[in-house]
């Protein structure tokens, strides 16, 4: 069962019109709540947009699939974001508040799979623009985000081959992310 809902948890960069409610976000926010955190500090604080207006301001700050040179239309973008902020008041080492992030932005990316619902985490954005734009605190620095919505893409993990990993799409728009197989990414004990 979690093989298959990892197996199926994509990068989604083209979303359709149907739209994540509040109930849903909190149930998804409830699963990242319950990430593992260093420390247990939880300093990963998080800004939920689902209001349009706010979605308008963020979504031509954000820079989508570098590989192919490509961002979605408007007609295409997130029905959500999830804003993930460092906290200045709860400072962690940039290695920890960094496997913070990766941890709770899987679980955020898993249970949206799970409910129906496809993802993109987003490193490629403006930070001070979005800030500015969506009126956060010095506290805060916005560290990724984290798009939802439902799916219009059609991704298919495919093998790598010749260590060549780049994703791509073909004539029928279909996203093709190659994978190493696993003997590339075990080492043998000695």
């Amino acid at each position: 069962m979690i093989y298959d809902l990892i197996k199926n948890t994509r990068s989604i960069r083209s979303f359709g019109e149907k739209k994540l409610t509040k109930e849903e976000i909190k149930e998804i926010m409830e699963c990242v709540r319950l990430s593992a955190a260093s420390r247990n500090l939880q300093a990963i604080k998080y800004i939920t947009v689902i209001q349009e207006e706010n979605l308008k301001k963020i979504f031509p700050l954000t820079r989508w699939a570098g590989l192919l040179e490509w961002n979605p239309s408007e007609e295409e973008s997130p029905s959500a974001y999830i804003l993930m902020c460092s906290d200045k008041n709860l400072p962690l080492p940039e290695k920890s508040l960094y496997c913070d992030i990766g941890i709770a932005a899987q679980n955020i990316m898993l249970k949206a799979r799970e409910m129906g619902y496809g993802g993109c985490m987003i490193g490629a954005f403006d930070k001070n623009k979005v800030k500015e734009a969506m009126n956060i605190s010095d506290d805060y620095t916005v560290e990724l985000i984290v798009a939802l919505g439902e799916s219009a893409e059609n991704v298919k993990i495919i093998e790598a081959k010749d260590g060549n990993i780049n994703y791509f799409r073909d004539e029928n728009n279909v996203h093709y992310v190659p994978k190493r197989p696993l003997n590339e990414l075990i080492i043998d004990e000695k």
